[in-house]
């Protein structure tokens, strides 16, 4: 058994480092039928060699290019969809979420205010800035109530958060 489970190791690692796969042509390899599909082609990708942006970059092309606009414009109208969907189960509106992020954040500028949904709830989520920081608000969409405000950390801090303060002024 042992070597039974070795050999079978050795097969897939050498299967899964070529990069060849066996495609079937027909659904019928789907269906959970014994017998192998009539029409089976060999696959290849170069899944070995990362290049530089990482092992999750892959360098396909298929037969049909989108440019970045369609691209954009198609993510805008999935978004607009996705918040009209919602928006029937809102209670709150999104002038009175507003009205109630600048309750919290008198004098601040909302930069983003949108329906979302977290773990199921539905909420507006805001971020707002005032003179000198930056805010994440979440506003209850049932009710209006603030159910998070928090401040949001600067690019600096976020970079220099677990630089030791001691080891920092030795420097």
């Amino acid at each position: 058994m042992k070597k039974f489970l070795i050999g079978a190791s050795l097969v897939g690692s050498l299967i899964a480092g070529s990069g060849s796969v066996l495609a079937a042509s027909t659904s019928s390899a789907t269906t959970g039928a014994a017998e192998a599909p009539s029409h089976v082609y060999p696959v290849s990708a170069d899944v070995s060699n990362a290049g530089p942006s990482g092992p999750h970059q892959f360098d396909v092309k298929s037969s049909i290019q989108v440019s970045r606009e369609t691209l954009r414009e198609a993510y805008q109208a999935s978004h607009d969809a996705y918040t009209q969907k919602l928006q029937k189960y809102a209670k709150c509106s999104e002038s009175e979420a507003r009205k109630a992020v600048l309750a919290e954040h008198p004098g601040s500028k909302i930069e983003e205010l949108q329906l979302r949904n977290i773990r199921t709830s539905l909420v507006y989520m805001a971020i707002t800035r005032d003179d000198e920081d930056k805010y994440l608000v979440i506003v209850d969409a049932g009710n209006g109530n603030i159910l998070m405000d928090r401040r949001v950390p600067t690019h600096h801090e976020r970079v220099f958060a677990d630089r030791d303060p001691e080891a920092h002024q030795a420097e």
